[in-house]
């Protein structure tokens, strides 16, 4: 019994013919016969050379769309790791994310894997909070880098209003 659609004659999947990836590979087949004859007859290239500018536009296009993939992919990828290096981040950067923070009326605790800042709200902060963790965690660190960051939130205030009465 034949592979019938209800009531057609035509069969129910498409021949090969009229597929995509068989009328991709007929272009690109089309395409690398039309590359070769231009580059051999019209501009008198020798095979061999037409064979090393394809490898080395090949190579271009490859290298390319790796870089486009692995960049696009870069955020997943970071995720996915099982052990994270240490995030390095730069003074001047964490000054003006401190800075954006404080305008905002929050402290910044630290950053994520990628780079992003967690900021705690003054609005959450007046509630109760626990800090927990093993010995050597960090967790007399993280108090003090709060209190540091409160105090010199405090003085900055300070410098302001006795600009703004001059």
């Amino acid at each position: 019994m034949e592979n019938l659609a209800s009531g057609d004659r035509r069969p129910a999947r498409a021949p090969l013919s009229e597929t995509p990836a068989f009328l991709i590979s007929v272009g690109l087949c089309v395409i690398c016969i039309g590359y070769w004859l231009l580059l051999t007859k019209v501009y008198h290239f020798t095979n061999a050379q037409a064979a090393e500018l394809a490898i080395y536009v090949l190579s271009a296009i490859a290298i390319s769309g790796a870089a486009l993939v692995l960049y696009a992919t870069r955020r997943p990828r970071r995720e996915k790791r099982k052990v994270h290096p240490p995030l390095v981040m730069s003074p001047a950067r964490d000054e003006k994310t401190v800075a954006k923070a404080w305008d905002e009326a929050a402290v910044v605790l630290g950053y994520d894997i990628h780079g992003e800042p967690w900021l705690w709200p003054d609005q959450v902060r007046v509630m109760q909070g626990i800090v927990l963790g093993m010995t050597g965690s960090g967790k007399t660190t993280l108090l003090k880098n709060i209190i540091i960051q409160d105090l010199m939130r405090r003085r900055d205030r300070r410098k302001t209003v006795t600009r703004s009465q001059w």
